[in-house]
């Protein structure tokens, strides 16, 4: 199961979204702790697309995995270097962690944790537009 999670670090990083759904059953759950929760494949590849869009240079590294069963979780360090507006250009390090359930050797469940406010600070993101991104987005799960 360690390989798996590297796997899915590896191919997260690659703006191939093809080749990242593969690891996903064809109604998984993605909770993503920054943009929120996707469900299916579809959903799953326009959040990974969204992801390229708006990020470059990924660093994604899995450390002190652990697994039992069909269940996996890992901490992790992200990097990468934003191309939105308020942070063109600016590097931005972020540390979580992940859980996911394989089901026949598929992603069926995926949810991680990090601080996403400080992500959006971290990116010149202005103070209002995080308070409106929150607001909406849990607006939205109602």
């Amino acid at each position: 199961m360690k390989e798996f999670a590297q796997l899915f670090c590896k191919r997260f990083c690659v703006p191939n979204s093809e080749a990242f759904l593969e690891l996903f059953t064809e109604d998984a759950i993605y909770i993503d702790s920054l943009y929120g929760e996707y469900k299916g494949k579809e959903a799953i590849k326009k959040f990974h697309t969204r992801c390229h869009e708006e990020a470059k240079k990924y660093v994604f590294v899995p450390k002190n995995i652990i697994s039992e069963g069909s269940e996996i979780a890992f901490e992790w360090e992200f990097e990468f270097t934003l191309t939105t507006p308020f942070a063109k250009g600016k590097r931005i390090k972020v540390h979580g962690s992940s859980f996911m359930s394989i089901d026949n050797g598929k992603i069926c469940s995926y949810r991680e944790y990090s601080d996403s406010v400080s992500i959006l600070l971290k990116g010149n993101v202005p103070e209002d537009k995080i308070i409106h991104f929150y607001r909406k987005k849990y607006q939205e799960r109602k």
